[in-house]
């Protein structure tokens, strides 16, 4: 007879899906915490991606549904990493650019440039206040008073996912409001 190759872990399917899921998510917490926080880079994030996951597996699988919870549970947690990874990188490329924030210059200096930039400045809040409500509420708390999604989708009553699709819709119309002014932020020196 052969030897079994590993033991598969069994979870009660008996309490419902809140205890199954419960009992999954509790049982892989570590190393789904240290696995996302390594790809995202940040502990922050990886709570934020994990809950995304609990509520997902919570929403969309039935126990009976799920063969290997696992890697469903893992799966589902990469996804949704991914996910985080590729909204900052669209966020940044569309707030600094492709050159990114690095090659923004120091306009301390000349008293030309110091006027250039208020009038930048000046243009950037106009567009801003042109924004649609929806788009500037969510683009003010985040990028001016530095709340992060979830507190701001608990503020506005919205799912965080609405808030990602506010603030890529928001900073893609500041970008093109500030290009049809003739201001490219990558090109201000």
């Amino acid at each position: 007879m052969d030897k079994p190759l590993g033991e598969i872990k069994r979870f009660p399917r008996s309490g419902g899906a809140d205890a199954f899921f419960d009992q999954l998510c509790r049982t892989h917490e570590a190393q789904l915490l240290a696995y996302l926080t390594q790809m995202l880079g940040r502990v922050d994030l990886a709570r934020e991606a994990i809950q995304d996951t609990y509520e997902k597996l919570h929403r969309m699988y039935r126990p009976e549904q799920v063969l290997f919870p696992r890697a469903i549970l893992f799966k589902v947690a990469t996804q949704y990493a991914l996910m985080q990874l590729r909204r900052r990188r669209v966020e940044s490329a569309v707030i600094s650019g492709p050159a990114g924030m690095e090659q923004v210059p120091d306009l301390r200096g000349e008293p030309e440039r110091r006027v250039m930039a208020e009038q930048i400045e000046q243009r950037v809040a106009q567009v801003i206040g042109e924004l649609p409500s929806a788009l500037r509420t969510v683009f003010v708390l985040a990028h001016v008073q530095g709340e992060s999604r979830k507190e701001i989708a608990r503020r506005l009553g919205i799912s965080e996912r609405r808030v990602d699709k506010r603030m890529t819709r928001a900073l893609k119309q500041c970008r093109v409001r500030l290009s049809m002014q003739g201001i490219d932020l990558v090109e201000v020196d």
